[in-house]
């Protein structure tokens, strides 16, 4: 980080001195970063990009810099600069590459992933045994975390070849802890529990295993995204209610024991069409936080969240994707209510084609960490 504030820092002292330096790439990064969709500003910046392309590899620095932007547009205007000149430059016999730069902006975590892909890419190049000793360290880094995940994992397991299973624990262990996707989640606690170690897939992610559950409404067609039941009105768990066809149905209570959480509700509910079901779940909390539910559901799924609807997407043979949907929420501490709104559609035109009636949820952090919490105790 040094490197990259020591250059930031000198740009700032010549403006402020009302000097600019010799090809200052600043004016042609302001122009490109008002550009926007439509073309709003492409002219001048085709003008802008065409003049740093010029420049050498003096110019690297500040333009990542920029390259470091929400601005999709002018990112990719960057870009096209960037690999311009890294072309040109490595085609030559001698460039004096800024790497201590590179490296230190490749580590920033805060940056966009895109541009420090392209830089480690760069690397590879420059310094070929920097990604090898690099990478094993991203563990906690959202963008390189699952090729550090995926390394740890290999570690584990020629670890186990060569009969060390306490290195391979640890290996293990560590790949179990920084995996936030599923299945490298999945692997990862296979392996612990094969050597005897506990690793709570559903905790570590935040599924959401503990329901009540009741259904089927009847909702021909697709009403039944828009149809307000009962539970949406009053969650009691000793009411009962009418199906489909007329018969009494009540609550019952469901543990679910897939490994990522998925809830078949064909089983559950009864096998059938163009209808609404429900579960609920509580749960403790230690403390108030900022959280994500992530979710997924075959047909759809609306989800209120102490009362409160914080989730709905009337969208039609979804299938259960795992993080297919994802909604900000605020969990406040001790009790928290959820209930979930599973639609079933018509019949697929392809009669082939299974009416699956499914649903997924959990609680996690920003990165993909469950959420701690405790299912409460219900009568």
């Amino acid at each position: 980080m040094k490197w990259i504030a020591g250059c930031l820092m000198l740009v700032g002292l010549v403006r402020i001195g009302g000097l600019a330096p010799p090809d200052d790439p600043g004016p042609q990064l302001a122009v490109i970063a008002k550009t926007g969709p439509q073309g709003e500003g492409s002219a001048a910046a085709k003008v802008a990009r065409d003049q740093l392309a010029k420049q050498g590899v003096e110019v690297l620095p500040q333009l990542l810099v920029a390259m470091d932007t929400t601005n999709a547009v002018a990112a990719n205007w960057y870009r096209t600069v960037y690999e311009e000149i890294v072309a040109r430059e490595l085609a030559r016999d001698v460039t004096k590459w800024p790497v201590e730069f590179f490296k230190e902006y490749v580590s920033d975590a805060k940056r966009a992933g895109r541009p420090r892909r392209l830089v480690l890419g760069l690397l590879d190049k420059l310094e070929p045994a920097f990604r090898a000793k690099w990478l094993p360290t991203r563990l906690d880094d959202s963008e390189f975390r699952y090729e550090a995940v995926g390394l740890a994992l290999s570690a584990g397991d020629r670890a186990l070849q060569d009969k060390d299973p306490s290195s391979a624990k640890a290996a293990f262990r560590k790949a179990f802890e920084s995996a936030r996707d599923s299945t490298q989640v999945t692997q990862a606690a296979a392996k612990l529990k094969s050597l005897g170690e506990p690793a709570e897939v559903a905790q570590h992610l935040g599924l959401v295993t503990e329901w009540w559950l009741v259904g089927a409404f009847d909702a021909p067609q697709k009403t039944g995204f828009a149809k307000i039941f009962e539970p949406e009105v009053n969650v009691d768990l000793q009411a009962k209610y009418r199906d489909q066809g007329g018969t009494e149905i009540v609550w019952k209570r469901h543990h679910e024991t897939d490994t990522l959480g998925q809830l078949d509700l064909n089983k559950q509910l009864g096998t059938t069409r163009e209808a609404v079901g429900y579960a609920y779940s509580e749960i403790d909390v230690p403390r108030a936080q900022a959280a994500q539910v992530r979710c997924g559901a075959d047909d759809n799924c609306s989800v209120w969240l102490n009362g409160e609807k914080v989730f709905a997407r009337d969208q039609w043979l979804n299938g259960t994707r795992f993080d297919r949907f994802i909604a900000p929420i605020q969990l406040k501490s001790g009790r928290n209510t959820l209930l979930v709104k599973i639609c079933q559609g018509p019949q697929h035109k392809d009669p082939e084609v299974p009416n699956n009636w499914s649903l997924q949820l959990r609680l996690c952090d920003e990165q993909g960490r469950g959420i701690a919490f405790k299912p409460a105790q219900m009568p």
